[in-house]
């Protein structure tokens, strides 16, 4: 029993940990964000990537983000999530994707920021240098790590490809709620069928117990559990969608991204197992029949 429980404990408290960035990219791009909000464009301009620098109007899109900001600094940095895009991927270059909520006195805010790496720094421990402005990290130029740099702290150097500032208001934090008006029949069905779908694997597993002739009743009630394909829809839009592709287990999701304007998202699995065990009982029954 032990066993059993030990590995689902862990599997909860994953699912229950924060989000992790690589540790370079995420503190290059709090100092970029801060750079932006103060508006030091010494700093800004040499931290941005070739890429953004090439557009001939970035610095238009950089001061849209700018004084979209309150005057005043955050009272909290969140990191809501963090995505790491190896070369090759899912894009022609690797880059780290953040997104983080700044709370600020009146008012929160998402923002949404890649980052590239260009190269290597080294640089000495903290333990061991002097305090500094840290916003001299993105001032310094990125250069390969020596061979054998024994007492010397190794970093990576990210410069930003893209970012975004989107304010969250009460309106659209009460937009996704999930006990939110305006939710259509249709709706509804959807979330009751999710619900349903454990119910149906469980009445399922206890029929296959109580078939006493019925061989392998264990196999068949762990069967019972297991489904294949996924159903999924947006609580917010209704918009849905269907992945073949997948394996779950109990049938029945129901999560909400750490973000304050992400939405609701409802998912079912069709019982697949269930439903062969259920023809297997039937066809059980049809042969032991008078």
């Amino acid at each position: 029993m032990i066993r059993l429980v030990f590995p689902l404990i862990l599997l909860i408290l994953a699912g229950c940990a924060h989000p992790r960035a690589e540790l370079d990219a995420d503190r290059m791009g709090r100092l970029f964000i801060d750079a932006v909000q103060r508006g030091d464009w010494p700093a800004i301009d040499r931290s941005l990537a070739p890429a953004l620098m090439a557009s001939p109007d970035y610095a238009q899109r950089i001061e849209g983000v700018r004084v979209a900001f309150p005057a005043d600094p955050p009272w909290s940095i969140r990191l809501l999530s963090s995505r790491q895009i190896p070369s090759g991927a899912e894009a022609t270059d690797e880059r780290a994707e953040l997104q983080y909520l700044y709370t600020f006195a009146e008012r929160r805010a998402v923002i949404d920021l890649a980052v590239v790496p260009v190269g290597w720094r080294t640089v000495v421990p903290a333990t061991a240098r002097a305090p500094r402005r840290e916003s001299a990290l993105l001032t310094e130029k990125p250069e390969a790590p020596p061979p054998g740099a024994g007492g010397y702290e190794v970093v990576r150097v990210y410069k930003a490809l893209s970012m975004s500032y989107t304010e969250v208001t009460n309106e659209d934090s009460a937009a996704q709620a999930f006990w939110a008006p305006g939710r259509t029949p249709g709706q509804w069905l959807f979330l009751g069928m999710a619900a349903a779908t454990p119910v149906f694997m469980l009445w399922t597993a206890v029929r296959i117990f109580r078939a006493p002739a019925l061989r392998g009743r264990i196999l068949w009630a762990l069967l019972c559990l297991a489904g294949a394909g996924t159903a999924w829809m947006d609580w917010t839009s209704g918009v849905t969608g269907f992945n073949p592709l997948s394996l779950r287990l109990m049938g029945f999701g129901l999560e909400k991204g750490p973000s304050p304007l992400a939405p609701w998202m409802v998912s079912l699995t069709i019982p697949v197992g269930a439903l062969l065990a259920s023809l297997r009982l039937a066809m059980l029954r049809f042969r032991t029949s008078p």
